[in-house]
């Protein structure tokens, strides 16, 4: 997979927002570690989709609630072509903001995710 990407996209109630600063997504946990009576068993675990993104606080208001998300799709896609697509996207926590010291600020908002395809199993 590509290390840079190319554009991120929400699209949610019809409405495509694409002005965000960084895209990270969470890490999963596909299996954890549980005991048994003489040794160390594994269980599978659903996966838990998410991602944080940044997005400039600027004056004027974007065209969609970014803070209020529910059912909406995000798309990643690499330099490479590579792309990944989120379902049921939903935003989990906002507010972090960062100013770079002249005149941007930043808020970082964290979406969880039903679906990742393609997936990590």
């Amino acid at each position: 997979m590509s290390d840079y990407v190319n554009r991120c996209i929400l699209e949610a109630d019809g409405v495509v927002f694409e002005d965000f600063e960084s895209f990270t997504e969470n890490s999963v946990t596909l299996a954890k570690q549980v005991n048994l009576m003489n040794k160390t068993g594994h269980a599978s675990m659903l996966p838990r989709y998410g991602f944080s993104v940044n997005v400039k606080k600027n004056m004027a208001p974007p065209p969609i609630n970014l803070y209020a998300i529910k059912g909406g799709t995000f798309t990643v896609e690499f330099e490479n072509g590579e792309r990944i697509d989120f379902g049921g996207v939903r935003t989990l926590e906002s507010g972090d903001g960062a100013i770079d010291g002249e005149t941007e600020q930043t808020n970082t908002i964290v979406y969880g995710a039903e679906t990742r395809t393609p997936t990590l199993d």
